[in-house]
């Protein structure tokens, strides 16, 4: 059963739902966090589809410091800001709203491409509105429950005049080094302490200032229960960091029970999208973005991807492998062919149906293999239309041929960057050192098929392709050995694409010059 489904058993259609995810927008959003978005975002079309009364929404996290400085960002002119909300910090391209928002806005797009399209929120004009307020005078209020939170579920001890909340310093704008250590039921006492923390230093101020309507925030795992509480979030799932014993999700959901005296939502714990093994780190500078990520896969191909795994297991994808993207869209070809056959019956079916963007506007499509697209578009001469046409057995559709163009893009770049050398064929300018290594046979097989070439032209590479089976039959040379004599002789392999279609683009591209070609090797 797909997962999403499956998850559905734990909700109740006379219910209203909210399905939320949020992020810290601190650099360049890496591949890995598309897991947590995706998997949010398909429960939640799981749950519209299936007619529950459910929305999407995602929080842009820009009121959380900046604590740790990208590498690839200008250390003289980021330095400085260090400790500050990053929703206060200038925009890297001094164009976005600011530091955040430029990092968002960046994710919300890679995400969008996969056509998850969440209501945004931003965690500094919940706080500016006033909507975050109730939640900080509870905690303030309740300082000492949430003491014994930390104490009971992560054995932490918190120190007498320790309160969950920091504040903006007038001075120097650094919430990251704010300390406050009183509450008189409106006004905090804090303090902008030099050292804090070790990534930044305070500047010494100190002072008295109410807490609310946007001067500070809760810190983290009091946060996050908040605008749980302030949203009205019901589902909520995070990465299994958050949920290690004692983690932020279990302090959350003892602090939203307890001190802001409702339940906390449905959450449950997904694994991460590897990249070749290794969990991705944005401001380490070692990840692939996800906006360079959603641009080597088709949207659907990309949804794919998170479809096909259950949310409990990591999603290990090395596009750098060079079967890896050529496998995902033969498997994703597989599940299209159960759907247009037998419907959501079976589980490959209702995969290829929950990786669609558009799902009421799904028709029977033939599909051209990735792989054959990646040859052919090696071979100029061949026209892909005609010979996946003469593949399907009829004309293709207008929805076909956007898919075949389609795929010919992802094939090329697939090809620039990910792909073997054993996968290219380009034909060889020069004759390949390695025809030396030819055989007697094979050089006779070559000598008549000069001389057929020279006297006979052919229309189609099939058409050549089954005149090599023939020639090579009627001189008694193995089948593989005559093509093999083909392919060193073009590309300098002992192995290609189909030898009808690249001997026929070599003729088309320069018929003297390869013909010459295989009499000068004899």
């Amino acid at each position: 059963m797909y997962w999403a489904d499956k998850l559905l058993e734990n909700f109740d259609k006379s219910n209203n739902y909210r399905v939320d995810d949020m992020k810290t927008p601190s650099g360049h959003a890496h591949a890995g966090s598309l897991r947590a978005i995706a998997t949010h975002g398909l429960i939640y079309e799981a749950l519209k589809d299936a007619g529950y009364n459910v929305d999407f929404t995602y929080v842009i996290n820009d009121m959380d410091p900046m604590d740790g400085l990208p590498v690839y960002l200008d250390k003289t002119v980021y330095e400085q800001h260090m400790g500050k909300p990053l929703n206060s910090i200038p925009s890297p391209d001094g164009k976005a709203e600011n530091f955040a928002m430029f990092y968002a806005n960046e994710y919300i797009s890679a995400f969008n491409t996969l056509g998850f399209k969440p209501e945004i929120h931003k965690s500094s004009d919940l706080y500016k509105q006033g909507q975050i307020d109730k939640y900080i005078r509870m905690a303030l209020d309740e300082v000492e429950v949430i003491r014994n939170i930390y104490k009971k579920v992560a054995g932490q001890t918190k120190p007498e005049g320790w309160y969950p909340f920091q504040v903006i310093c007038p001075q120097c704008g650094k919430v990251g080094t704010s300390l406050v250590t009183d509450w008189d039921g409106e006004l905090v006492t804090y303090s902008c302490e030099e050292n804090l923390v070790e990534w930044t230093k305070g500047c010494g101020h100190k002072g008295r200032i109410s807490p609310f309507g946007g001067t500070g925030k809760l810190m983290w795992k009091v946060d996050w229960p908040a605008h749980w509480a302030a949203m009205n979030i019901s589902i909520e799932g995070a990465g299994k960091d958050h949920f290690s014993k004692g983690g932020s999700r279990y302090i959350a959901a003892e602090v939203i029970k307890d001190v802001f005296k409702t339940d906390p939502p449905f959450g449950f714990l997904h694994e991460f999208l590897l990249i070749g093994g290794a969990k991705m780190s944005s401001s380490k500078g070692n990840a692939t973005s996800a906006a360079e990520f959603v641009k080597i896969l088709p949207p659907q191909i990309g949804r794919f991807l998170h479809v096909r795994t259950p949310y409990q297991r990591a999603i290990n994808f090395d596009p750098n492998i060079s079967n890896t993207i050529p496998d995902l869209f033969d498997e994703y070809d597989r599940c299209a062919k159960v759907f247009f056959e037998t419907g959501t019956e079976t589980d490959q079916g209702r995969y290829f149906q929950a990786a669609q963007i558009n799902k009421d506007k799904i028709e029977p499509t033939f599909l051209p293999r990735f792989r054959t697209v990646a040859t052919l578009v090696q071979m100029p001469s061949v026209n892909l239309r005609d010979y996946f046409s003469n593949e399907k057995g009829s004309s293709l559709s207008a929805l076909e041929i956007e898919l075949l163009e389609e795929r010919v893009v992802y094939a090329k770049l697939w090809l620039e960057r990910f792909a073997a050398d054993t996968e290219k064929f380009n034909l060889a300018e020069e004759t390949p050192t390695q025809v030396n290594e030819l055989s007697e046979s094979q050089l006779g097989f070559l000598g008549l098929l000069a001389d057929m070439l020279s006297t006979k032209d052919f229309a189609e590479g099939e058409e050549l392709q089954q005149a090599i089976f023939e020639l090579a039959k009627s001189t008694g040379i193995q089948t593989k050995e005559a093509f093999a004599a083909i392919y060193i002789s073009l590309i300098g392999k002992n192995h290609g694409p189909k030898a009808g279609w690249l001997l026929k683009d070599a003729v088309a591209k320069d018929k003297e010059k390869y013909i010459s070609r295989l009499r000068s090797i004899i």
